[in-house]
């Protein structure tokens, strides 16, 4: 009996650490933050950033990006994740750019869309955000891999482009749009022919 009681008492023991390790192992995991690194793209336009534009009380200068994020469709086939920028090239003009990568970390380019726009006239104040006209002077498509170049050309219908070489098409369109600003970031939202997008809430600029 002794003997029977021995062992009974080391299975217990046994079980008790087993589940020690368990609660504890659990406890450290719950308690963990995870560490997700953001990783922002840079500018591959060749715009250089210059003068500050004033959005009510605010003043934006310098480049402003949207993380590097998962491509989930469109683009060239070589392309995995895309990168927004925005760069401020004056008092009343911007750059905004669109860059198709084959690589999570946002570096190696496939596929770049750099629309131009001046004119840029902050109007009144709708709730947090502000009014914004601007004009859409050009736009550049840069294919940097023969898969951007059969993207440009299918999707561009009677143009051919050269790998490496821009190709500038001459605009003049107009556009309404809501702008708002708040600390380091910048919110554009989606611009529009005749009326005025609902809310800024477009994409989400993060100054670098």
């Amino acid at each position: 009996n002794l003997e029977k009681e021995d062992i009974v008492l080391k299975i217990l023991s046994f079980n008790l650490l087993i589940i020690s390790f368990v609660l504890v192992s659990c406890s450290k995991s719950e308690n963990e933050t995870p560490t997700n690194t953001v990783t922002y793209p840079t500018s591959k336009s060749g715009v250089t950033a210059s003068g500050s534009m004033t959005v009510g009380s605010d003043t934006v200068s310098g480049t402003y990006a949207y993380a590097c994020s998962r491509l989930i469709s469109g683009g060239p086939s070589d392309a995995t994740h895309v990168g927004w920028i925005l760069v401020i090239t004056g008092s009343s003009s911007f750059t905004e750019e669109s860059n198709y990568y084959t690589d999570s970390a946002c570096t190696s380019l496939s596929y770049g869309r750099y629309d131009n726009f001046d004119n840029v006239t902050v109007g009144e104040a709708s709730g947090s955000d502000y009014k914004v006209t601007y004009t859409q002077t050009n736009y550049t498509l840069f294919a940097n891999t023969t898969e951007a170049k059969t993207n440009i050309e299918e999707s561009f219908s009677g143009i051919t482009v050269t790998v490496g070489t821009a190709y500038v098409i001459t605009s003049g369109i107009p556009y309404k749009n809501l702008i708002k600003v708040s600390g380091t970031n910048l919110d554009l939202g989606y611009k529009g022919y005749t009326d005025y997008p609902s809310t800024s809430d477009g994409t989400n600029y993060v100054k670098q």
